[in-house]
């Protein structure tokens, strides 16, 4: 099959889209690539063999041009939750496992299980106080 410039088209198309339903941040450039190879081809026809290189070309070009830089405005917050405004604050749970400054111990509340952090060591069976959440781990102090 004979790779024409509406192939390549339809090629760039389909990676984008499917830019859109993976991450990665890696389809977009090889999407880019096909496109650019539908505009060349259109202006000035080339053999396949050609196209292909020129394809191939684009991609890594595109790739190490542009991904970093795409990267950091399409990156997402790697924290969960970190501030006081959590509904977890102020609440009370109960010690399953002891809790030291270094050393998480675990927590019950609301009946599951949690990894702790305290600033003080608090034995088992002891109620707490939740200060705060920084993903799963929750900050908490003695009542």
């Amino acid at each position: 099959m004979q790779m024409t410039p509406i192939y390549w088209l339809v090629l760039g198309i389909v990676l984008f889209i499917l830019e859109v339903m993976t991450p990665g941040l890696i389809s977009m450039f090889f999407g880019l690539s096909a496109l650019t190879v539908a505009l060349i081809a259109w202006i000035c026809p080339l053999p396949q063999g050609v196209q292909w290189m020129v394809f191939s070309a684009f991609s890594v070009i595109y790739i190490l041009l542009l991904r970093k830089s795409l990267k950091k405005v399409f990156k997402g917050k790697k924290e969960v939750s970190g501030g006081m405004d959590d509904s977890f604050s102020g609440r009370l749970a109960v010690v399953s496992e002891p809790v030291a400054p270094n050393k998480p111990g675990r927590v019950e509340f609301n009946g599951c299980d949690w990894t702790a952090e305290a600033d003080a060591e608090i034995p088992v069976g002891r109620s707490v106080r939740i200060l705060g959440k920084t993903n799963l781990t929750l900050k908490v102090e003695a009542v």
